[in-house]
């Protein structure tokens, strides 16, 4: 539920001041919207890190909402391998409902962490490549998470179909590039600063998503559009 405002609203200092300033005929009208885009996308960045120091790891809204995402379809019977879980956040909120989580990563130093943080009989979290531990092991897994995964790869197209054979579902949620009409101005003017990472290679916008998902022949039970990600619940149809 959002939230419902006084007709007359305080007046905001800053915001007065900048706007006033807005109007100075010193910068031609493009700059100045290059630069109120550049510092939108700075102060989001910044007040989105500063987010996660005033939020527990489990409390953040955008965790809080993924789980509630996911526990609308996950079931107590099944098991679940998290691929580049990190510190294993979101491992160890699913082992809650699971029956069983892996959490995987290549970064030693953040699995010892995730294994320091969280505790649980139905959670084992490994360092490695998760494909070739699915290879090695014949234990099946019912869902893979693929949680901030896709947006670093050059083909994210051949690592979900490298995995589909290991599956029945994936969670996929990745930065949604639709969260709002800014990033369509910074791409039709060309600007820079339309990522939300330094590493991302590519940033989807839900058509781009949709079809992804169709090509790799996954049927989208269902997608949610919040706090700027985009999620969706998949199932494996076909190999």
């Amino acid at each position: 539920m959002g939230i419902i405002l006084k007709r007359e609203k305080r007046r905001h200092f800053l915001l007065s001041v900048i706007y006033r300033l807005s109007k100075l005929p010193f910068l031609k009208q493009k700059t100045k919207f290059k630069l109120f885009l550049d510092l939108e996308w700075i102060f989001d960045r910044l007040a989105h890190e500063k987010s996660f120091k005033l939020y527990s790891a489990n409390k953040h809204p955008i965790r809080l909402f993924t789980t509630n995402f996911i526990f609308q379809y996950l079931t107590p019977e099944q098991t679940v391998l998290d691929l580049g879980c990190k510190y294993g956040d979101i491992a160890y909120i699913l082992a809650e409902k699971a029956k069983k989580v892996v959490g995987i990563d290549f970064n030693a130093v953040a699995i010892e962490t995730a294994k320091t943080l969280y505790a649980k009989s139905n959670l084992v979290f490994e360092v490695g490549d998760a494909l070739h531990f699915l290879e090695k092991n014949t234990e099946k897994f019912d869902v893979l998470i693929l949680s901030h995964i896709l947006e670093h790869l050059d083909n994210p197209k051949e690592l979900i179909i490298d995995f589909k054979p290991f599956v029945e579902y994936m969670y996929i949620e990745v930065p949604d590039f639709d969260k709002s009409y800014l990033n369509h101005y910074r791409k039709d003017f060309k600007f820079d600063l339309i990522y939300t990472d330094t590493d991302h290679v590519a940033e989807y916008d839900r058509i781009d998503m949709v079809q992804l998902l169709k090509e790799c022949k996954l049927e989208i039970i269902a997608s949610e559009y919040r706090f700027g990600l985009q999620k969706h619940w998949c199932k494996v149809t076909s190999l």
